[in-house]
């Protein structure tokens, strides 16, 4: 018995599990093999559908949708050129949808989304069933680790919500399609089709990087290319997301998407992100279906190393061997370090989500398992979890839990009381305290900050040298964005939008995407009129300290000019230049939120209680 047979548990006579079937009793099973396909897909279209929402984050991604359909470009403000979408890719699937279908882009969006989970379910399901089941054999399959999935009401949640998840379920299972076909496939256009569609991991989220990588070493391992060939594979698996981050440089004058700089993608925050997990696993008791499935594993392969008297062969292992063992081994470990990823960085604010695409990776290979002894009891005991989940096991918390993590569509069903929110009229019509300063920004108000304030709103004279009728400050971008006119300004103040806010410094850890909330002082000294009477609570001297720093400094020290400089001159090639090379270290740049703080660290100058400050610098 070889190594591959212990890893696959299958036979040296029959790699692939299952005997050898013809006639009716093939057609039997391959009909009931179909129906395990399907039905899980049938369940996931169902209960996404039930749930079918668009969250305040996927409204992000309608405002740039519209700018770019209006002819301003992939930008969040006329003016400023911010890239707020974290997957690149939704993004301009978006545009091209909501161009040929003319339909509202939310919920475009929502039906998109539901369209590419159900469609990614379905592939996937297929890869995993022709694992098991090809030319030649016929084993019945039962639903395994898929049940694990569609139990979590966090996956029914975000089979739409607007972002980029959907997507991501799809190239998931699309390279797991390919990757399952590739050993007994030699046809170049399955080569070169993985290697392309890898390649895109990024652009659908940045994190999935961490899967790309693990797919173009499984190709390599696999084909096994010559030098020249090699490079082929890789220049096509890089050659779009390569051309897309040079554009990314010249044109936004950083290395990532500005979700990516806010959030500190790169910090480490291991307590925050374990405790993410726990907000998963808990409330529907994942243990027992993780221990299920890695007990059918280690059954498995218990039975091949001590259930024979051949002992396996450690050494000698072919080429298709080690396919094979590839072809198991990729999406498992790929899964594991998606997960560990998500712990390090801290997890994210909304439960479950971060923390779904490395579960449905490392969850490919046992999707769907042959019938035996060993899955058969354990598929019945997974069902029933599966049930029991589905049915009474929920999150112990209404909205925002103790971990400041929120079961998002809960949080805004409630809030909104709306069943199935769709449309960003519904946010803009029902979110409290909301209609008010929706009102103000659209009504006879004109060339005014839009500030909020308690229960009410103050309006603040805009500065006459900006060209935006108005600037409207809310925490939930997604509505404020959809709600101000694309011509207007729809100020950010977390930084998911905001380059200045961005970059502020991250000095205490808090809720994930909530950490960054600038000093109010800096948008009303980048925005308001400079004689404007500011609303109770803005500190005048920390307005003036911010709008000295914005125009402050020479080369060496006026980082915080040319930041605001690279967002907002005009795109001419002198910039395109200008951002390219000085995006490394733009993106590393941070400064104090204190405007006090930062006029002294970056002009200087240290502002007096009288708030004193050079003469000689004009307002911006």
């Amino acid at each position: 018995m070889s190594l591959v047979s212990v890893l696959s548990g299958r036979s040296r006579s029959s790699w692939w599990a299952g005997p050898s079937t013809n006639g009716p009793q093939r057609r039997t099973v391959a009909r009931w093999n179909t129906a395990m396909v399907a039905l899980p897909t049938l369940i996931v279209l169902i209960l996404g559908w039930h749930r079918r929402w668009i969250s305040d984050d996927g409204l992000i991604f309608t405002r740039t949708v519209r700018q770019i359909l209006a002819g301003h470009g992939p930008v969040f403000n006329v003016g400023e050129r911010a890239e707020s979408s974290t997957s690149t890719l939704w993004q301009w699937i978006l545009v091209a949808g909501s161009w040929t279908t003319q339909m509202d882009v939310g919920r475009l969006a929502v039906y998109l989304g539901l369209l590419c989970t159900a469609t990614g379910y379905a592939l996937a399901l297929h890869a995993t069933r022709r694992l098991y089941t090809p030319a030649g054999t016929a084993p019945l399959l039962v639903p395994f680790g898929v049940l694990a999935l569609l139990a979590l009401p966090p996956v029914w949640d975000f089979a739409t919500s607007g972002l980029e998840t959907g997507l991501t379920t799809l190239w998931t299972a699309g390279c797991w399609w390919l990757l399952v076909r590739l050993p007994h496939d030699e046809r170049t256009r399955t080569t070169y089709g993985l290697a392309f569609l890898t390649g895109l991991g990024p652009m659908v989220r940045p994190d999935l990087a961490i899967a790309t990588l693990g797919f173009l070493t499984a190709l390599a391992v696999i084909r096994r290319p010559r030098p020249l060939r090699a490079l082929a594979l890789f220049a096509t698996a890089i050659a779009t997301p390569l051309l897309y981050e040079l554009f990314r440089m010249g044109y936004y004058g950083v290395l990532l998407p500005l979700p990516a700089v806010t959030k500190e993608a790169s910090a480490t925050d291991w307590s925050r992100g374990w405790g993410y997990v726990r907000d998963l696993t808990g409330p529907y008791h994942l243990w027992i279906p993780f221990v299920l499935l890695l007990g059918y594993v280690l059954a498995r392969l218990g039975l091949r190393l001590f259930g024979s008297a051949a002992p396996p062969r450690l050494r000698g292992i072919d080429r298709a061997g080690w396919a094979r063992i590839t072809v198991y081994a990729v999406p498992v470990l790929c899964g594991i370090a998606m997960q560990l990823y998500v712990v390090r960085v801290g997890g994210d604010f909304m439960h479950g989500r971060m923390l779904l695409p490395g579960l449905f990776m490392l969850l490919l290979p046992i999707l769907l398992v042959p019938v035996n002894r060993i899955a058969l009891p354990a598929a019945a005991v997974l069902i029933g979890w599966a049930l029991v989940c589905a049915i009474a096991f929920r999150v112990p918390y209404t909205g925002i839990g103790p971990r400041a993590i929120a079961d998002e569509r809960a949080f805004y069903i409630s809030a909104l009381k709306v069943a199935n929110p769709v449309t960003a009229y519904s946010y803009i019509a029902n979110y409290p305290r909301f209609p008010a300063a929706a009102q103000a920004a659209r009504a006879d108000y004109k060339h005014v900050v839009v500030y909020p304030w308690h229960d009410g709103f103050y309006v603040t004279p805009l500065n006459p040298n900006l060209p935006a009728p108005v600037a409207t400050v809310w925490t939930n971008l997604g509505m404020n964005g959809a709600n101000t006119p694309l011509n207007g300004v729809s100020v950010d103040v977390l930084g998911l939008a905001y380059p200045l806010a961005a970059h502020v410094e991250l000095t205490t850890r808090g809720r994930p995407g909530h950490e960054k909330e600038i000093d109010i002082a800096w948008v009303f000294a980048q925005y308001a009129d400079p004689d404007a009477v500011l609303p109770p609570g803005i500190d005048p001297i920390r307005v003036k300290a911010a709008r000295y720093a914005l125009t402050c400094g020479d080369q060496n020290r006026g980082k915080l000019k040319e930041l605001q400089d690279s967002v907002h001159e005009p795109m001419s090639w002198s910039r395109f230049k200008k951002n390219f090379t000085g995006s490394f270290s733009r993106t590393s740049f941070r400064f104090p939120s204190n405007p006090v703080d930062a006029a002294k660290e970056i002009c200087g100058v240290d502002v007096q209680q009288e708030g004193t400050l050079p003469k000689d610098k004009p307002d911006r």
